[in-house]
Formats: structure tokens, sequence, C-alpha cells
């Protein structure tokens, strides 16, 4: 992060932000007038009911000023010279045989398309989109093919190149994003298979805007009007009754709006996730100082609604309030076979499947307004405490290595039951699902598990045999596995990852050796995955590589998105090298 953003204060995000005025000084006084009556009237889900982060701040100072430096205030910008963060220097990118070109053009940032010199695309960005590991940017097209009256000149859309702020270099999104982009890079013919320089048609209110800005609540009961209601719910409750939404559309003059997919842009709070995306609408506290409440309430709600009393220490309702955004990628085709994300913000739903559902909060290890550290980081005594705060046994000397036949060393509580299996933007990192090395719907579909992540030249039926002696668990290993791991089950499960038909489990692989004494001699087996056909992957097994080697390849060596022909010369040099290593 540079330094002139990491010093910003009150004055960056109140640029960024976009606050509807709070009630007027006319609403004031009835709302006051009130009484007694104002607790069955209870409201914090209409847009009258939020008041804005500045308004929190006035009071909570701390907690405003750490929330100013959290990603969530990030995660959504207006185009600014503090917010944006990819080089629009004039920077270009061939690719695909076009180029796209990133400047400043009177203050605004362009993006603009050519084929040869024929520039066929320029787009003017509005917003970005994240900030810490890699920042996309949505816009408006001011120039193109289409006629004057297309939805890309008036609809924001996310373009399809991203700025890699860990490689610092524009990309396209295909390169960063597993599961939209899945297949070979190119197709037979030699033509993209995903065509950066062709607009992305689902505007930016239909798509990004619901898990990156904060709304008001009602708009999400009228996003999803289902019996179980995932993002209206608050699992494991069910949904409001679609009669029930329809009354809160109907009440708000909001039935035309309720039937549409896209946030309104007028109804945000903010651009970005601000206090009341997690606190809901905070009128009631700040106006006439009652308890804010951490369940969406309102007199239609009032047989739906979870209790509000001591509601931040319920697990239900805590995990709730992160399951509005962090649900997302629940069938997504890179998930495990027993259901494990495979990629990012699903942690709420992992939460949900694993052992420690009833008793485990998100902010038991996660502070809501500071930001954690990176992924990848190392664990932290935080982490480790919320194990062992509620299977006390393990605090004493001695107890934890018992029960794991470890050193503390050597494996942590996390190391065992929250494996990295999950895909990061350059780390793979702890999968959200809490459960046992001895769990047979992992090891019996040959998915990564806790002990071969680690032991990476170790069989499964190592593992089996392992997890018998030392832990009294019989896992029997179905003949399907077979095929891919020897008829005893015996080959090194590191090197049967690597080579597996689901390209996932080579990468989580791949990232294991990052962290093992064994990746110096698996060098030369990974090099050869440099010639992936599908990007991702491809920058994924090279981020592996400059981890073993300790530094980044230079595009000489080898070119990530050069054509393939290129990049195969480039890796036989690279082995020739390194083969010896």
């Amino acid at each position: 992060m540079p330094e002139t953003l990491r010093g910003v204060a009150t004055g960056l995000f109140v640029a960024a932000i976009m606050i509807i005025p709070s009630p007027s000084d006319a609403q004031v006084p009835a709302l006051a007038s009130a009484g007694e009556k104002r607790q069955d009237t209870y409201s914090n889900i209409r847009r009258s009911d939020y008041v804005g982060p500045e308004v929190c701040g006035q009071c909570h100072e701390k907690n405003y000023s750490d929330w100013q430096k959290h990603p969530h205030s990030r995660m959504n910008m207006l185009a600014s010279d503090e917010s944006v963060l990819g080089d629009f220097s004039g920077a270009s990118l061939s690719y695909g045989g076009r180029r796209a070109v990133f400047r400043k053009q009177e203050g605004a940032f362009i993006v603009e398309y050519f084929r040869g010199e024929k520039r066929i695309r320029k787009f003017k960005i509005t917003r970005t989109i994240g900030w810490r590991y890699e920042q996309d940017y949505v816009g408006i097209q001011l120039q193109g093919p289409e006629p004057p009256n297309d939805l890309l000149y008036t609809d924001e859309t996310r373009l399809r190149f991203s700025y890699s702020l860990e490689r610092k270099r524009w990309l396209p999104q295909s390169y960063l994003e597993p599961s939209e982009y899945p297949g070979s890079e190119y197709k037979d013919d030699g033509t993209l298979r995903h065509d950066p320089f062709v607009p992305e048609r689902v505007s930016f209110n239909k798509r990004c805007a619901w898990c990156h800005n904060t709304y008001p609540y009602d708009l999400r009961f009228y996003k999803i009007r289902t019996e179980d209601g995932t993002l209206s719910g608050f699992p494991p409750s069910p949904g409001a009754e679609p009669e029930v939404v329809e009354a809160l559309a109907r009440q708000a003059g909001d039935l035309e709006i309720s039937h549409e997919q896209a946030v309104p842009i007028d109804r945000l709070v903010t651009v970005g996730i601000s206090c009341e995306s997690c606190h809901f609408g905070g009128r009631e506290h700040a106006l006439e100082d009652k308890e804010i409440r951490f369940v969406p309430t309102h007199p239609l709600l009032a047989r739906w609604t979870p209790d509000h009393k001591n509601a931040r220490k319920n697990p239900e309702v805590v995990n709730a309030i992160c399951r509005q955004c962090h649900s997302s990628g629940a069938n997504s085709p890179d998930n495990w076979p027993d259901g494990s994300a495979g990629v990012n913000s699903m942690e709420s739903i992992e939460q949900d499947r694993g052992g420690c559902k009833s008793k485990l909060r998100c902010t038991h290890c996660h502070n809501t307004h500071r930001g954690g550290p990176d992924g990848g980081a190392p664990d932290r005594k935080k982490h480790l405490s919320a194990c062992v705060d509620c299977h006390q046994k393990f605090q004493f000397v001695g107890a934890e290595s018992a029960h794991s036949h470890h050193l503390p060393s050597q494996a942590s509580c996390l190391d065992c039951h929250m494996p990295r299996i999950v895909q990061g933007f350059a780390v793979y990192n702890r999968t959200h699902r809490i459960s046992s090395p001895t769990d047979e719907n992992i090891l019996t579909t040959g998915m990564p598990n806790a002990c071969n992540l680690c032991h990476l030249d170790k069989s499964l039926a190592w593992t089996r045999n392992a997890l018998e002696t030392r832990w009294g668990k019989r896992i029997e290993l179905p003949r399907a596995l077979q095929h891919h791991l020897g008829r005893a089950f015996e080959r090194p499960m590191g090197e049967a990852w690597l080579t597996h038909p689901f390209s996932l489990a080579g990468l989580v692989a791949a990232g294991a050796y990052t962290r093992s004494p064994l990746g110096g001699k698996i060098l030369p087996l990974l090099l050869v995955f440099l010639n992936e056909p599908n990007a991702y992957n491809r920058l994924g097994f090279l981020q592996s590589v400059e981890k073993i080697l300790g530094r980044k390849l230079s595009e000489q060596e080898f070119s990530l998105t050069g054509l393939p022909e290129t990049r195969k010369k480039q890796v036989q040099d690279l082995l020739k090298r390194y083969a010896r290593r």
C-alpha cells in the first residue's frame, strides 16, 4: 500500500463516499415525540433508518478511524487520484492481437482498446473494486461500435482488465479469476476463449454492488424471495415469507424495484462497506440513544426477526451478518468434492458446515473494525486461542502434543483442522470448514487433506495407516482412487495432486511445496506446468515457482501473457537452467 494512501485520514473516504442525507430536521421531532411507542416501531432496514459512517464516527472515533483503514471501506470507491492504484501513466498491454492502453485525460482515468492503430473502444473509469491484492475497474463506454442507444454508454460495467497489485502489472481478468474463465486460454483455431476486449454485459449494480457497498437491508429482502432465502433470511432460520416481502415493498412504494435484480444506486448509503452493513440502520441509536440492534428489525418482521437481545454474542446472528456477503461461490465448479470451498468468499457457508458452527463466531478470530494480516500470514495467537478457549483440555502443557502427535512447532490446530485449500490471489488460504483429518468425506475423495499437505512425499495409504495407528480411525479407501494413486494407494500425494485432472488440486499442491523443504526437489516439475494452457492456472504455478526460487522471473525469462510457442521455448530454457537444482 503506497504511503500516500496509507496516510490519508478522513478526507479520503469522505471524498469517495456517497451519502444520502440523514432525516431532515422536520422528521426528527416526529421521531422523538413517539416516546415509549418507539420500542414497538423500531426500524433499521429502511433508507431513512441509515445515517452513514460520519454520524457513527462522531461518537465512535476509534472504530471509525480503524474502519477507514479496513479493506471493507475500500472494497468499492469512486475513481480518484487517491483510490485508483493501477498504472494509468500510458501503460499498455498487447494481447490477442490487440492492445489496451491505460491513461489519464483531463483528470479522468481512460481505458482504450486498439486494433493496430485504430481505436475500437474507449471507457471512462467511474469506480474501483478492491485495493489489497488486485484492483478491478468499473466504467462507462465513451466510444465503441454499438449504436448510441446501447446500454454500454449509460450503464456502469466492470472492465475485463485488472491491475495486479502483487505483480504491478495489467492482466486480463482470466488470469486472476478462476471460476468465470475455465478451459484453455486459446481455442483450437488460435482465437481467445475469453476475450477481455469484449465488454461485460452485466451492469455493476446488478452484480458487484450487492456485496461491495452498503445499502438498506430491505433491498436484500426484495432480491431474494424464497422460503429459505440465504440472503434475505438469517439462517438457519427460514427467510421471510413472500407475502411479508411484498408487504415491505408495498409499504415503501417499492413494488416495481422489488422485481429488479439491480441495486438502485441512489439508495446506496456508502460506496464501499461501512458501519451499517453490519450494524443495520443506526437512526434509532443515533437520534434517541437506543441500543443498536444487530438483527434486521421492522414491525412487519416482528414474527420473523431473531431476538436482538445478546445478539452480538450469538454465533447464529453474528455469522449471519457476515453471511450477507461471504456466501458467494456455493455452486462454483472449483469447489471440492466434499463441498468445501475452492474459492474465496464462501467463508460463512463454510463455517456453517464445520464442526464448530454452534459455538464459534466470525468475531472470535476477526476484528470487524481492523483489517487482518495478508493471506498466507503465520498463525496468530488470537486464532489459536479461539480453539483452546472452547477445547480447554488442550490448554495444559503436553495435552496438545498428545492429541496431535506433533510438536506445536510442527503443526498447529489450524494446520490440521483448517488446511490451506482455498484459492487466494497469491497464496492458498485456510478453509473455514472446520473438520477433522479423519473426515472420510475428505480422504475418500482423494482431495487435498491436512496430513498430506505437510507430508507431500507420503502416500494416502501412509496417511490411512497413521490415522488408524495413532488415532484409532480406520478409513476404507475406495477402489476408484487406484486409477490415479496406484493399486495400493502408494503414490506420493504431492506428485499425484500436481498431475490430477482437477487443476485446483495441482495448484494447492504447488502452494504446499512452497511451504515445504521439498520445494527445491519438485521445482523441475513445477516449471513444466508453466506451459499450462489455462491462464489462471499458469499464473498460480508461476507464483509457486517464484516463491521457491525466492525471486520473480523477468519477462525475458518467462512471458506470462506471451504466445504459447514463446512460453514453450522459455520453459525449455528454464528446465535446462534449474534441472539439477
